[in-house]
């Protein structure tokens, strides 16, 4: 069994360099442009430039996300993903996110720099190893014509399958999107705020959304995503569009119900209210806006 390519820290400094954005192929580990979260996002995953955009695209993603709060900032510094290191040279970078720190730039280039580097590779390989043991989406390309099927009984029942997996994935999207604007809102207006709580809700209608498409393709294709390796339930995948409270299945029946009802957050709010649920939805809200709140500064 061949294994799966896995990031290094050491690979990961060898990018430092140049820095983001990343423009040439050639001088990227093979083994970064391997990874199974790279594969899986390249547009085009045979073509190595496709892979070095999702490599790129993936690398700023995490670096926008990074676990270790004390280093959040030096991090994306150092390999040129915050808007005042564009442009700079490596020793320019390594400077200004030593003093972000308040270290000493000899410390940092033997201490903190690796331990950066190390961090940033235990979270693409745990994206990778996330990706690789659930389904990824149906794969999009540049339409080239019209999309005609044949007469085909099964033709049609594999489009049919795709169209619901593609609904499935397009709630998952717009979780991820109302997570991030959830995040956007606690972080300029505080986790108290009436936008945070608006954002709250709207994200507690998208993930309302993606479990009735779940349980629509499990009432039609059964309780695993077909040709996933092992076995997905529907309803699992939600989890890939990033953190959020815990759902009772209490509250998961009810929030199917609700979104049935409504076409807008609005209306799902208000159905949701009407319930038993109620309290448990407020909970969940009042527990996203608390999550995403900015960390003490000095934290870790």
């Amino acid at each position: 069994m061949t294994t799966a390519p896995r990031a290094s820290g050491t690979v990961l400094r060898g990018l430092l360099r140049t820095g983001l954005p990343l423009s040439e192929y050639s001088s990227v580990d093979p083994i970064l442009l391997d990874l199974r979260g790279v594969v899986a996002r390249a547009a085009w995953p045979d073509d190595p430039a496709s892979r070095l955009r999702a490599l790129d695209s993936l690398l700023r993603w995490q670096l926008a996300r990074f676990s270790h709060h004390r280093l959040a900032v030096p991090a994306r510094l150092l390999f040129g993903a915050a808007p005042d290191a564009r442009g700079l040279t490596l020793t320019e970078r390594r400077a200004k996110a030593a003093a972000s720190a308040d270290y000493e730039v000899h410390h940092f280039r033997k201490r903190i720099e690796p331990e950066i580097c190390d961090q940033l590779a235990e979270m693409l390989n745990a994206d990778s190893e996330d990706l690789r043991s659930r389904a990824i989406p149906p794969t999009l390309g540049q339409a080239r014509r019209p999309l005609r099927l044949p007469a085909d009984v099964f033709a049609w029942e594999a489009a049919e399958h795709e169209q619901a997996l593609s609904l499935l994935w397009s709630g998952i999207y717009a979780l991820r999107a109302a997570l991030l604007a959830a995040a956007v809102a606690t972080g300029t207006g505080g986790p108290d705020s009436e936008q945070a709580a608006d954002a709250a809700r709207t994200a507690l209608w998208r993930l309302a959304q993606t479990l009735r498409a779940a349980a629509t393709y499990v009432a039609a294709y059964g309780p695993s995503v077909l040709g996933a390796d092992p076995p997905t339930e529907p309803g699992e995948l939600a989890l890939l569009a990033g953190w959020y409270p815990a759902v009772s299945d209490e509250l998961a029946t009810a929030l199917t119900a609700a979104s049935s009802q409504s076409e807008r957050p609005e209306q799902f709010w208000a159905a949701i209210q009407a319930t038993s649920c109620a309290s448990a939805a407020d909970a969940w809200c009042t527990e996203l806006a608390a999550s995403a709140a900015p960390a003490e500064e000095g934290g870790s």
